[in-house]
């Protein structure tokens, strides 16, 4: 599934190969998106204001229109990430500290490609798993205690 993007404009020879985001990048960017999913309904559900919280939770959906593109999903994965980070923590008082996990995943997803970092590809997934499940086992506890 190899696609060139067509020559510039003048007609210049300058093509650029498109190459798909692994499957590891794209399923660890839809682990970002999923894991504060939850939590977030349960606080909509409970009154806090939804604009935040649904656009910062919109934002996460970003990188996996770009998976089809190595170069752009990697782009928007840091810029995201890197910029949610800092969202959710000076935010923090307001709710958004709960998307933190999530921006450290988009992190990880930008990296997390085996065909060129081969080594650090499977360190990078391995964090990534472990910054899924952990925040993802506290956040059905909090979860089960806002709904009971």
């Amino acid at each position: 599934m190899t696609a060139t993007e067509p020559a510039g404009i003048g007609g210049g020879g300058w093509t650029r190969r498109v190459r798909a985001a692994h499957p590891w990048q794209t399923r660890i960017a839809l682990a970002a998106l999923i894991l504060p999913a939850p939590i977030t309904l349960a606080l909509l559900a409970g009154g806090v204001p939804a604009f935040q919280l649904v656009v910062t939770l919109l934002l996460f959906s970003v990188p996996l229109a770009f998976r089809a593109d190595r170069a752009r999903f990697m782009t928007s994965c840091v810029i995201l990430g890197i910029a949610l980070a800092g969202w959710s923590i000076l935010g923090a008082w307001e709710g958004t500290l709960i998307f933190f996990p999530s921006a450290l995943l988009l992190l990880c997803a930008a990296f997390a490609d085996p065909r060129e970092y081969q080594g650090p590809a499977t360190v990078v997934t391995a964090l990534a798993c472990l910054l899924a499940v952990v925040p993802g086992l506290f956040f059905v506890d909090c979860l089960a205690g806002l709904v009971l």
